[in-house]
Formats: C-alpha cells, structure tokens, sequence
C-alpha cells in the first residue's frame, strides 16, 4: 500500500467511526475535482491567516526573533502564491479576476505577494529583496598585492513587513476565504446532484465505504 492509500484508508476509517449509523459513499474524482481544489485553498488561506496572525503577534512582543520572522514571512509568501498558480494535478486555482469587484487596495496587496513569490522565493532574481556584494579590501598601502588584499562579501535579506501591512494582508485573506466558501458551496452542490443523478443505486454500490477492506 503507498503512502497516498494508506492516508485514503485512514480517512475512509475515520469517517466509518464518526458515522456508524450512516451508509457512506466516496464520489468519483470526475464529480469533485474542483470542490476538493477550493476546500484545499481555503485550508491553505486559513493557514495563512493563522500565520500571518502569529507573525503580528511575535513583532508586537517583547522578544523579537528576526529568523523565526522571516522563517513565517515566507511561509505566508509560498502559501499564499499556491492558492493562484497553476499546478501538475490539474487542480483549480483563485484568479486574480475576482479582485476586480473589490477595492483596489486588495489587488494591489495581491500583486506585491506574487511579485514576492516569483522573483524572491519561489526564484532568484536581482530585486531591492535579496542583494549581495562583493567588494575588495586594500590596505592603506595602497599596494594591489595579495598579501594586502582581501575579499568581502555582503548579503542582504529583506525582513518581514510592517504589523499595518500583515494586517492589510488578514482583511484579504478573509475577503478570499469568503470567495473560497462560495466556490466550495457551488461546486459542492454541483457534485451532489450529478452523482445522485448519473448513478443508480447499484451502481453507486462500487462507491460504498462501509463495505472497504483495509489491510
């Protein structure tokens, strides 16, 4: 059994211990592709929100950590990127067209995150982010000799934000788990009705968890 089954067969358990009394079935992948993307991305935006709240919290307090701050700031910047990128599995993202009803100010806090996410983490690029420069050091000589030469090398990371950004950053995310929920409530329902509709009861027969065998 690989690792994916094995974390199938331990949901299939669970929900067979949650509801004893209830016949279970599990709609085919065709049916629930999108509902599975949207309820994932609201996960990863509840993540998020989660975080970028710890990271608040930790800038606000009397013992600061610059590395765990940073360590948060590109977890909420990789997070978040997901949640709009394309991916292998084919699974639905959030398009930057919904922003188009909602004030301006959240696109633009949008924009800035990806911009984040495609030229500072997700990539290397030379931005006003992440610099390094190397300079030479002569001695006072003034002779460009080994002996009296030597390199040095500056890097420079930027740091986390400003608490007034983060907290522009959580009145977003909670506007794009709404849209999230919406999404999930539409698709859901879509799912619903097409597997009641496209499949007899014998057939659904093949979906039945409660007759699942698990090694």
């Amino acid at each position: 059994m690989t690792e994916k089954e094995k974390a199938t067969a331990d949901i299939y358990k669970m929900l067979k211990d949650k509801y004893p009394n209830s016949i279970l079935y599990v709609m085919p992948e065709q049916l629930t592709k999108k509902l599975k993307s949207f309820m994932l991305i609201r996960e990863d935006l509840s993540f998020v929100t989660q975080v970028t709240e710890q990271l608040i919290s930790l800038k606000e307090s009397h013992n600061p950590n610059d590395i765990i701050e940073f360590a948060l700031w590109q977890s909420i910047i990789i997070t978040y990127g997901k949640c709009f990128t394309d991916n292998k599995a084919g699974m639905s993202k959030l398009e930057k067209s919904l922003f188009e009803k909602y004030d301006k100010k959240y696109q633009e806090v949008h924009d800035h995150l990806m911009h984040l996410r495609h030229s500072y983490i997700a990539h290397r690029d030379d931005t006003v982010n992440e610099q390094a420069m190397v300079f030479i050091k002569v001695s006072k000589t003034g002779h460009m000799l080994d002996g009296d030469t030597e390199n040095i090398i500056i890097a420079r990371k930027l740091a986390s934000p400003r608490v007034r950004d983060l907290k522009s950053l959580i009145e977003l995310l909670q506007l794009l788990i709404e849209e999230a929920d919406v999404k999930i409530q539409k698709n859901g329902d879509k799912a619903h009705n097409a597997f009641l509709k496209n499949y007899t009861r014998e057939q659904a027969k093949s979906f039945l968890v409660n007759n699942m065998k698990f090694d």
